[in-house]
């Protein structure tokens, strides 16, 4: 990874983000670019500038400080909030039923992780997992375990994240007629 870096992201960064996660959303690629991975969901600016706001995005940047990738760690959102996607209100539904070692997710201290996009210039580059050692060090304190959904038919994330993170798939659910793995990991990489 000599020219690039992982960072905090800033307000600068979130047409960035917003760009970056447009270019992969599923709804603005070929079938035949599918198998690469792809974004589930697509997030207004709006939801970028929170979310930076709370401290919860990691970008890689290359020698030109522009954003070629970025983790998303945020705390769940409020189930009463208006206007979440679909996936995001399973997955909360989700959380209240489905359990972590033996205890309920919604009654610990989880966050929510993802979208994690990492622009195809970069890959294969250790982005990943240097995603994977930031964010555990800046958040391991603050939450017990992550949660994450990654869509059934996306099988290099699915791989990705069971390999490369250790997350386990809880459960399979529907949201907007797509199949998706609920998953969950130990921010400490302990089961």
């Amino acid at each position: 990874m000599t020219d690039v870096h992982i960072r905090l992201a800033t307000h600068d960064d979130v047409a960035g983000l917003a760009a970056l996660e447009s270019r992969y959303y599923i709804g603005n690629l070929d079938p035949d670019q599918l198998a690469d991975g792809f974004i589930s969901v697509l997030h207004p600016p709006r939801w970028f500038t929170q979310a930076v706001d709370a401290g919860g995005v990691h970008v890689a940047v290359t020698g030109e400080d522009a954003v070629a990738g970025f983790i998303v760690v945020t705390a769940p959102p409020d189930p009463a909030e208006t206007g979440l996607p679909a996936i995001v209100r399973a997955m909360l539904d989700l959380a209240q039923t489905l359990e972590w070692h033996g205890r309920p997710i919604a009654l610990q201290r989880f966050a929510f992780r993802g979208p994690v996009c990492i622009g195809a210039e970069i890959r294969g580059r250790g982005v990943y997992s240097a995603f994977n050692a930031v964010t555990a060090k800046a958040y391991r304190d603050r939450f017990d375990l992550g949660v994450l959904f990654v869509a059934a038919d996306n099988p290099r994330s699915v791989h990705t994240t069971t390999s490369k993170l250790g997350a386990q798939s809880l459960a399979v659910f529907e949201a907007d007629g797509r199949p998706y793995h609920f998953m969950a990991f130990n921010w400490s990489g302990e089961d």
